[in-house]
């Protein structure tokens, strides 16, 4: 992908110098990567391929070398297009002549280079085409390949690179806090290449902290981003700063304001050939569209954007706007409609986090459907489906906690979706007149987690299981005598004790019991927790039963 982040990657920075012959090519290479980075896609693409013509067939290094940089290049235009399969085909191409180059000349014309830039350009098209493992594993593998050769040109511009795209995949797969350090990472190796590429990492901070729910933080980040944008930067850049403008306004609830933002925007990426910037900006537009009350608008938007992007959008583009769509037909009342969008974007949820949202958004339709429904019968279903739902999604987002490290990312992302789905379970059970289940889930709320000692083992292998120190001891006082804890698994009080800062494995509590109200009989919330466990692979209750107290 050719990314306005690292323009300067895609030219030819060989150790040897270029010969007469190929002058031409490396020109046409370099002015075609110009021409992308300030917006002129056609003509970038028209000079690339000219590029990769001249170039055809010939077994010289030369042509080689500039046949995988020109390769590599072309890939972005198909990306900005969103023609991910022949983005990815032209990028495999590149590698692979890369590669061999590599095994014949070693790294004597930057070879290395381009490898590592192919990686991650692979890297942003899997996560596209709904591959992010392997997406993972190649932004690893460009990693490995900078930090064993310590000659790679301009190496702290891919490093931030990497760091950059791996920050938008743990986002996109609900992992925040190993996101954010990515973003951070990135961030650093901005201020040491290029100031202005912190408008990158910035973007992705302001995306966690929009996801977690601190929306301060959110709009700061987007006004950093914002500061680094000049008057004559390329239309690329622009459009980028029209979309963080529009972005703020919405964080303020300035939403006409931010509606005629994305819509500029998206009439600059339209300009421009920038397919995939266009679909955020108009997703944008819909999305204010539904904030100033015209649903019907949304929806118009929603449905002609969706029909655009079939099978072939990128999975990210697809699930946002089943989402929105099914927010903006719930607006209007047409719920088996947005039960569908839903569903549809239930479908396109790739991480348990994801399941978890598009599941709540679910279940609020069906209790605001309920209130629609004259029939008495009708009425109550939908209670119980809107219950039904709501329930695992409340279990399983307090499971998932524990994928977080303490400290305000978890808790405000509790608050986000645990919440929520709390709220709704219990105002359901309440309007059901649902005594039992009332019960229940006050348990549930009132139920505690256990720390496990296998994990601090682990991470604290010079610490007993037996006696953990909440705090350090002031020197000079005597060791105070060892607790008699003997228990497999720690009350959830000892975790105060000392420990890193960001461990890259959190300490975990083990999962609290299933509780019955009547002994012998089975755990009133059974079939919900195994529900929960099923649908988002999540550990909610551990095998121990207790009677309620």
């Amino acid at each position: 992908m050719i990314d306005d982040s690292a323009k300067d990657a895609h030219h030819i920075h060989g150790r040897v110098p270029t010969s007469e012959p190929w002058i031409p090519v490396r020109d046409l290479n370099n002015n075609g990567a110009d021409a992308l980075n300030r917006g002129s896609i056609d003509e970038g693409a028209a000079m690339l391929q000219e590029a990769i013509t001249r170039t055809e067939g010939s077994s010289e290094v030369e042509a080689r070398n500039l046949r995988a940089r020109a390769l590599l290049n072309l890939s972005g235009v198909y990306d900005y297009r969103a023609e991910l399969g022949e983005a990815l085909r032209l990028v495999d191409e590149s590698l692979a002549i890369g590669a061999t180059l590599v095994e014949e000349i070693g790294d004597e014309r930057g070879n290395r280079t381009v490898l590592v830039n192919g990686m991650v350009s692979r890297a942003q098209i899997l996560a596209q085409s709904d591959r992010q493992d392997e997406a993972l594993a190649q932004t690893d593998e460009a990693m490995i390949l900078l930090e064993t050769h310590d000659d790679i040109g301009q190496a702290d511009l891919m490093r931030f690179q990497v760091h950059t795209i791996r920050a938008s995949l743990l986002l996109f797969i609900g992992r925040f806090q190993d996101a954010e350090a990515e973003a951070r990472r990135a961030l650093d190796l901005a201020t040491r290449v290029d100031p202005t590429l912190a408008a990158h990492p910035y973007l992705a901070l302001a995306s966690i902290a929009q996801q977690t729910d601190d929306l301060t933080a959110a709009h700061e980040f987007i006004e950093l981003a914002n500061a680094l944008q000049t008057p004559d930067s390329d239309l690329v850049t622009r459009q980028i700063a029209l979309e963080n403008r529009a972005r703020a306004a919405m964080q303020q609830e300035r939403y006409d304001e931010a509606g005629e933002l994305f819509r500029q925007a998206a009439v600059l990426a339209h300009e421009g050939s920038l397919v995939t910037r266009e679909t955020a900006s108009r997703m944008g537009a819909a999305a204010a569209y539904l904030q100033t009350g015209n649903p019907v608008l949304a929806v118009k938007v929603l449905r002609q954007l969706i029909a655009e992007l079939g099978t072939e959008g990128a999975v990210h583009d697809r699930r946002e706007a089943h989402s929105f769509l099914g927010d903006a037909e719930s607006k209007r009342g047409k719920f088996v409609r947005a039960d569908e969008a839903y569903r549809a974007a239930r479908e396109l949820s790739r991480s348990s986090y994801e399941r978890c949202r598009v599941d709540l958004r679910r279940a609020e339709m069906q209790a605001e459907w309920a209130s629609f429904t004259p029939s008495p019968g009708k009425r109550l279903a939908r209670l119980r489906t809107g219950l039904d739902m709501a329930i695992p999604v409340l279990l399983a987002t307090e499971a998932l906690r524990a994928d977080f490290t303490p400290g305000p990312v978890r808790e405000r992302w509790s608050l986000q979706v645990s919440a929520p789905a709390r709220e709704l379970a219990f105002r359901l059970a309440t309007t059901l007149g649902d005594a039992e289940v009332l019960f229940a889930l006050i348990e549930n709320a009132a139920a505690s987690a256990t720390l496990q000692a296998e994990a601090i083992e682990a991470r604290m292998p010079d610490v007993e299981t037996s006696v953990l120190t909440p705090f350090p001891i002031p020197s000079g006082v005597e060791d105070l005598p060892p607790d008699p804890v003997t228990a497999h698994e720690l009350p959830a009080a000892a975790s105060g004790f000392m420990g890193e800062t960001a461990p890259s494995v959190p300490l975990r509590f083990a999962p609290p019991p299933r509780v019955v109200a009547v002994p012998g009989a089975e755990p009133v919330l059974e079939r919900w927790i195994g529900i929960a466990e099923a649908e988002y692979e999540v550990v909610v209750r551990s095998e121990t039963v207790v009677a309620a107290w």
